[in-house]
């Protein structure tokens, strides 16, 4: 009878698990089944679809620019790349690019440009070879040339934009609004190198910066003497407890008479500048105008003589 109910109990615990396990790889059936049945109809998404819907840049010169700016990067100095990285953040960050892609740039120009020259000349004389020099030279030099004059054309916009922006300013304190909505208002309103700056200065005081560390920044990196003046005075007026309205209204007038003494100054220097051409085109004209006839005559009566 033991033995027997041995036995009894082991059939049962085996037809249990038995119709557990079928349970389970039955269901796992059934899954794999309507699975396969959706095959056709849901998309199927891998890695190599993903990179095949990129484009044709993506795919195929993203890797040969990311090489070159790997190559462009370990040939250029850390002090160099930190350099670029300002002179790109004063210039704006023309077409949002980054050190690494202006980097890139630069390499490309100073390498395509020669010998896309060389490869159209085919240099067999020496005017060959000074042509394809020349071209090098330039191409070593225009990339930072050009940033450079980006900065400083930012730069000079920056100044003549700063008295109508403080006029702005300073009606808007004077109305009531504190110094943030009165840069957020003057963000919404106006457009230009100031207004991305003092919009930045947001930014950073809405993650957390101090307003006189981002002012101080915001100085340092746009490097323009009238608006570090007008940022120590925000600063110092803030400490001190001192109208702010005061202060705008102040700064406002003072660079309102110096964008008028450097109006004058240019003024006064255009009639130097004009000398130059004036001697090498204008007067040399002038004298074949007036000299030449004379001096055809003499030549004729010398010759009869």
């Amino acid at each position: 009878m033991v033995e027997t109910a041995i036995i009894l109990t082991f059939i049962s615990v085996s037809c249990l698990a038995y119709s557990i396990i079928q349970g389970v790889t039955g269901r796992d059936r059934q899954i794999k089944t309507r699975l396969e049945r959706l095959k056709p109809v849901l998309p199927i998404y891998s890695q190599t679809d993903n990179s095949l819907d990129q484009p044709f840049i993506s795919r195929i010169l993203g890797p040969f620019f990311n090489k070159i700016a790997q190559v462009a990067l370990r040939l250029t100095p850390q002090n160099i790349r930190k350099r670029t990285e300002l002179l790109l953040d004063q210039a704006g960050n023309p077409a949002n690019l980054g050190v690494n892609e202006f980097l890139v740039l630069k390499t490309m120009i100073r390498l395509g440009l020669p010998l896309v020259t060389f490869l159209i000349v085919r240099p067999s004389n020496k005017v060959g070879f000074l042509l394809v020099g020349a071209v090098l030279i330039i191409a070593m030099i225009l990339p930072d040339m050009i940033l450079k004059r980006m900065v400083q054309k930012r730069r000079e916009t920056i100044a003549a934009e700063l008295p109508d922006t403080l006029d702005l300013l300073t009606v808007s304190v004077e109305a009531g609004l504190g110094f943030d909505q009165a840069l957020l208002k003057q963000v919404e309103k106006t457009k230009g190198p100031l207004s991305q700056e003092f919009k930045r200065v947001l930014h950073e005081i809405r993650i957390g910066t101090t307003r006189r560390d981002a002012l101080r920044s915001m100085a340092e990196r746009t490097a323009v003497e009238d608006l570090q003046t007008f940022v120590a005075a925000v600063i110092q007026a803030d400490q001190l407890g001192v109208s702010i309205g005061n202060v705008l209204r102040i700064q406002s007038s003072q660079l309102r008479q110096k964008r008028r003494q450097r109006a004058e100054e240019k003024a006064q220097k255009a009639p130097v500048k004009m000398l130059i051409p004036m001697i090498l085109f204008i007067f040399p004209s002038l004298f074949i105008i007036l000299l030449g006839p004379g001096i055809l005559q003499l030549i004729d009566n010398f010759m009869k003589m």
